[in-house]
């Protein structure tokens, strides 16, 4: 089936200037992260899934993978499991909402089938949420003035629902400038192999392993006899100074929200994180330098703690996970009752069964029970979350071995960032649970991932 006006776009966004194609890239990633609950984030995911229906054979050998398979039985169990809540009107409603997440993680794949569009998805994502944070820091500075980094944590309305959601987001997208950064930084301005040097930014030549070529504009090519890697033109010198330097703001915007924001777990989750990045080094000796690094660092942000975010010295409220520990246990005992069918899916199935119980006192109310794997039990029994560690443990174990497979650092930064920022994510759901946006980063992440271990393996078998 063919889409002529969208073959007709294709075309006209290929011949735009790439300052143009920035910004109308920009805009749609601040239309599907910034306005997710606007009905023009709906119109273009449930667009791309339909559009995704008629080329589905684009992704289907992502799917037809260990990992794809064993998330698509936990789709099933998950529809299967509606009927057997306490509320099913509740779950039903709750898991219409799910559809849109589903319809986008069906056209990932198949629109992002190539570790080119997937790093060009990533970036102008991260993009998307840096000018929002960046808003935020504006808005913040003139409504709180010198009390900024006093009350810049309760100002409400928050940008993106909660404090929490906004440093998660700041956090991924930190990791996704620094994975472009470095590329920037550590990629070849040439291909050995043909002798192929570029004159301004990169086009992918076939003997080339560039992997983010799409984010840059075409250029021509030009035969050096000696197939040796020489400077790159003052253009293209030039233009990527240009891109680490955009990075580089990027990041000090992301990271300044997250020091604002004062939010405990994410901040906790992203140092863990972070330190893991050292894993992506091929060298002994360099993953010792930056593990030695993370560890002066970890010190110095210990020492001076009360500087970096006091909330960590509220004894209270570290003591009882800001009285998360009340929700946890009500929950435990609650999913015990029901152990092998769980009580059904959804938030508002669980404010009803959760409030009809009498639980403990709390000055908190609680949508959800503020633990990843803890709302699975709850909703599905052990066999639910027993299925649902599988699939991620099978997806951890393929990424694995996608990301050591690659040759280079340089080859390991895509599949390894998107590793990074699924366990950004996990790690915060071990202390509460990713809700509202990052629950859609989580779950659009899992077919990147299969995108990038199908292609790992493809580039093996030839």
């Amino acid at each position: 089936m063919t889409w002529p006006l969208l073959n007709y776009l294709a075309n006209r966004w290929r011949a735009l200037p790439p300052s143009a194609r920035f910004a109308a890239a920009s805009a749609v990633a601040l239309l599907v992260w910034t306005f997710s609950s606007k009905a023009l984030q709906d119109i273009l995911v449930f667009g791309a899934f339909l559009f995704a229906l008629t080329r589905a054979g684009l992704g289907t050998g992502a799917w037809k993978q260990p990992a794809g398979i064993a998330f698509i039985v936990v789709v099933l169990h998950l529809v299967l499991s509606l009927s057997f809540s306490e509320h099913p009107r509740l779950s039903l409603r709750d898991f219409s909402g799910f559809l849109e997440v589903l319809a986008g993680a069906f056209a990932i794949p198949v629109l992002f089938n190539t570790r080119e569009k997937i790093a060009a998805a990533l970036f102008y994502s991260a993009v998307a949420v840096a000018l929002t944070l960046g808003y935020d820091l504006a808005r913040l500075a003139y409504h709180l003035g010198p009390a900024l980094l006093a009350k810049g944590h309760i100002f409400t309305p928050f940008i993106l629902n909660h404090a929490n959601v906004a440093s998660m987001l700041a956090g991924a997208a930190i990791f996704v400038f620094f994975q472009r950064g470095l590329y920037v930084i550590t990629k070849r301005n040439c291909c050995p192999a043909s002798g192929v040097r570029l004159q301004s930014s990169p086009v992918r030549h076939p003997a080339c392993g560039g992997i983010n070529s799409a984010l840059a504009p075409r250029s021509s090519l030009s035969v050096v006899g000696s197939g040796v890697c020489r400077p790159a033109f003052a253009e293209a010198t030039v233009g990527r100074l240009l891109s680490v330097l955009g990075c580089l703001l990027g990041i000090l915007i992301c990271l300044a929200h997250m020091v604002i924001m004062a939010s405990r777990g994410p901040q906790i989750a992203f140092a863990l994180a972070m330190g893991g990045a050292g894993l992506l080094i091929p060298s002994r000796g360099g993953k010792l330098l930056w593990f030695l690094g993370v560890a002066l660092a970890a010190g110095a942000l210990i020492v001076n703690i009360e500087h970096v975010n006091p909330r960590f010295l509220e004894k209270r409220s570290m003591t009882n996970f800001s009285e998360r520990v009340t929700v946890w246990a009500h929950t435990w005992d609650l999913a015990r009752q029901r152990p092998w069918l769980g009580h059904g899916y959804g938030k508002r199935n669980f404010e009803v069964v959760y409030y009809s119980t009498h639980p403990p006192k709390s000055i908190f109310h609680y949508p959800h029970p503020h633990q990843f794997w803890l709302k699975l039990l709850f909703e599905f029994g052990w066999p639910g979350l027993i299925l649902n560690l599988l699939a991620w443990i099978i997806l951890a174990l393929g990424l694995w071995r996608c990301v050591f497979a690659q040759p280079t650092f340089t080859d390991r930064l895509l599949p390894g960032t998107v590793g990074l920022m699924l366990c950004f994510i996990h790690l915060y759901g071990l202390g509460d649970y990713p809700d509202n946006i990052v629950l859609v980063a989580q779950f659009w992440l899992i077919p990147v991932a299969l995108v990038l271990m199908k292609k790992t393996d493809d580039e093996h078998t030839t």
